[in-house]
């Protein structure tokens, strides 16, 4: 007999056939519906379901970091434009149950500027605290000098100059705008660069010695005004003495802002 094998019969060749879209959608779920009864997939459709269950129950860590930047922004100045506020935490992986009465408090220091840790604390429905380093820098113009300048020396705008500065990293009493010091006398040598603050500066030479002034002399329901001669020179403020030019005699007396010399009455 010939062997089947050496002929070729088109009816049974392999075939692809068509399946409508429909048709394998039906399939496909069908399939899955088996599976689901059989628990053969069940641990895989309700791992998505329980991990979002479970997301629900934790506090958002950005809600967290909010709190803390409307706190930190509570205490600021209202004159503090545009500070920058960095917020640390909370960490990755850390969770924290969802809260109804949620508030921030400083911890520790009270400073508005410069690093300071808040605490986070929940009220309710259960109770659990949380803390977080935070960085508050506000730049704003300070003056410095622009060149090494020695003691004595009597400020002008060409000595000066302003840069951006974070105002937590300046020292106490940190002139902000150059009229603050122009005019004023350096008490000490500053170093190029570095910031004017006001215990730096004493006022200008408002008399010398020699010059002419007025001493004024008041008491209860009396002014008096005579003309004298400073013995010594002088500033705003500072106590110096003076001749009265008739009389001879030699009195001491406060140098106000005119340069006139206030000398004190006895009872």
């Amino acid at each position: 007999m010939n062997d089947p094998r050496k002929f070729d019969v088109p009816f049974l060749r392999s075939r692809p056939i068509p399946v409508p879209p429909g048709l394998l959608a039906a399939v496909r779920g069908a399939v899955v519906g088996c599976l689901v009864m059989l628990g053969l997939a069940s641990s895989a459709i309700a791992a998505p379901s329980a991990a979002q269950a479970r997301a629900q129950e934790w506090e958002p860590a950005t809600t967290i970091r909010q709190t803390v930047e409307d706190f930190v922004r509570s205490r600021l100045p209202q004159q503090a434009q545009q500070p920058h506020i960095a917020i640390q935490g909370p960490a990755a992986g850390l969770h924290f149950p969802r809260c109804t009465k949620l508030h921030a408090q400083d911890f520790g220091s009270a400073n508005p500027f410069g690093a300071q840790t808040v605490e986070v604390r929940c009220a309710a429905p259960q109770v659990w605290s949380l803390y977080l380093p935070v960085q508050v820098s506000w730049p704003q113009g300070a003056v410095i000098a622009d060149r090494a300048l020695g003691a004595g020396h009597v400020l002008t705008l060409g000595d000066l100059s302003v840069v951006q500065r974070d105002l937590s990293k300046l020292p106490a009493g940190a002139v902000t705008k150059p009229e603050q010091a122009i005019g004023h006398v350096l008490q000490y040598s500053v170093a190029a660069g570095q910031s004017i603050t006001q215990d730096m500066l004493t006022g200008p030479q408002l008399v010398h010695y020699g010059q002419s002034v007025s001493l004024v002399a008041i008491g209860p329901g009396v002014r008096l005004v005579a003309l004298g001669m400073a013995l010594e020179n002088g500033r705003e403020g500072q106590t110096i003495m003076a001749r009265n030019v008739q009389s001879g005699k030699v009195v001491t007396g406060v140098l106000d802002s005119g340069g006139q010399v206030m000398v004190a009455v006895g009872p």
